[in-house]
């Protein structure tokens, strides 16, 4: 008799998680392309990591805000020019400060990497961005292969196809 476990995807290993592996390949990536010697990545990521956890806050306030708007479109209420404009504001004064940090990050980075490596930096996130939609079309385009089928018989499923 042969049993197998399947680890719980609730209880995953912090690594086993989508956001936390596209954070690590984009640090690998960042590492390689940047060319990053072992003291400027002890420098250089702290610095970095910290900027991206202030960008996803400031992402999370828009949001919040603009699902403010969503929902007073939703209730079927209108929206005066005032609240519209408050609220154009308040999303224009966030992408203003994320403007800004970016900025301060890059300045910052002139004691720490070369001309050429900041210039390299300078692309990065475009780059990357790009190329992992270029992966998401590849693997849209690219056929599956034979086909599974998901059977339910006798509260046991298959994905091969085969009948019990």
């Amino acid at each position: 008799m042969t049993l197998t476990a399947q680890p719980d995807r609730k209880r995953r290993p912090p690594m086993d998680h989508p956001g936390q592996r596209l954070e690590m390949m984009k640090m690998w990536r960042l590492t390689e392309e940047l060319d990053l010697s072992e003291e400027q990545a002890g420098k250089f990521f702290p610095r970095y990591n910290a900027l991206e956890k202030e960008i996803v806050e400031m992402n999370k306030d828009q949001k919040e805000i603009l699902g403010s708007l969503r929902q007073k479109e939703n209730s079927g209420k209108e929206i005066s020019q005032k609240e519209l404009d408050e609220i154009t504001k308040k999303v224009s004064d966030i992408e203003q400060r994320k403007i800004q940090k970016k900025q301060q990050f890059f300045e910052d980075l002139d004691n720490l990497l070369s001309t050429d490596q900041r210039a390299r930096y300078l692309g990065f996130e475009l780059r990357f961005m790009e190329d992992l939609r270029k992966g998401m079309r590849d693997r849209m385009k690219r056929p599956s292969g034979k086909k599974r089928y998901m059977k339910k018989m006798n509260g046991k499923i298959r994905n091969d196809g085969w009948r019990y």
